[in-house]
């Protein structure tokens, strides 16, 4: 496979994006990819100490970059857009990488021309949530918990998906020339961005899907904190005034629940009901154990 360049927009979370670091070095070859740390002007002085570090001491493939102005989310994301010519991984800070991730994620990239952009499977993957779609239920297990389930349960191949999330998003460079990039001038701090890329690329014919063999565990939100809740609502009144249809063919594809048998075989692996939860969490809990038995 050729090399892949790794966007990793960072805005302060010091220990989130050290262990990010960490996990992409741990479970990725070193010659399979480049880092790109984008630094969003973070006030956090460790910030830029950290990225310095990593550049420094493997200079070949990883490199610092701070931006001389805050860009918000996208505004960062199209810098690395601009700055790279491979295909990229968005890859948020808060993340955390396992074994074989990038070569599976390439390796579907590769599959199909048609494909533009890739998830993989995640705790936090929403349409491609393990154990289930629900985050707050999957927050009951830790990181260990779950790798250690999935890769029991997991299965090869993709899944087509009519959106993606972008906490971790492999994007063929061949899409972005077509598609663009992100409309950083809407969404300007974050959120909905990458479900408008992903609309706009199947206006133009393009598939994106989920790798099935891939898991990337993600924590979500820490770079936003208290501002999420109000970044989500403003997006999600752009992204209805432009897809009207978009929230229908979520439900309905959720519905049809497409990873059902690595659902079922993950909980029957972890120890799903022994889990301290509150009354309306366990019924969460019973409902979908039983909607992946039936």
């Amino acid at each position: 496979m050729e090399k892949v360049d790794i966007l990793l927009p960072i805005y302060n979370s010091v220990s989130e994006t050290r262990n990010c670091i960490e996990s992409i070095l741990e479970n990725t070859p070193q010659d399979k990819f480049n880092l790109f740390l984008l630094d969003d002007k973070s006030t956090d002085v460790q910030i830029e100490y950290l990225t310095n570090y990593y550049s420094e001491k493997h200079p070949k493939n990883i490199f610092a970059i701070r931006n001389n102005k805050n860009l918000g989310f996208p505004g960062n994301v199209n810098n690395g857009f601009a700055i790279t010519k491979n295909d990229v991984i968005i890859l948020n800070s808060d993340t955390l990488v396992t074994e074989n991730w990038l070569e599976i994620l390439a390796g579907v990239a590769c599959s199909d021309e048609s494909i533009a952009a890739i998830n993989p499977m995640s705790n936090y993957g929403v349409l491609a949530g393990l154990p289930t779609p629900n985050s707050t239920v999957n927050e009951l297990f830790s990181f260990e918990e779950l790798v250690t389930a999935f890769q029991k349960s997991k299965e090869s191949g993709y899944i087509e998906s009519p959106l993606l999330v972008g906490f971790c998003m492999y994007m063929k460079r061949t899409a972005l020339k077509t598609v663009g990039v992100f409309d950083a001038a809407a969404f300007k701090r974050g959120y909905g961005e990458e479900t408008d890329w992903c609309m706009r690329a199947r206006q133009n014919e393009y598939k994106l899907v989920v790798a099935k063999a891939a898991y990337v565990h993600h924590i979500g939100g820490s770079s936003f904190g208290a501002e999420k809740e109000q970044l989500q609502k403003r997006s999600k009144e752009i992204l209805l005034q432009r897809y009207p249809h978009i929230d229908a063919e979520i439900e309905q594809f959720v519905k049809e629940n497409h990873f059902k048998a690595v659902r079922r075989n993950m909980m029957s692996s972890l120890p799903f009901f022994q889990k301290k939860a509150g009354s309306k969490l366990k019924i969460k809990m019973i409902k979908h154990f039983v909607s992946n038995r039936i």
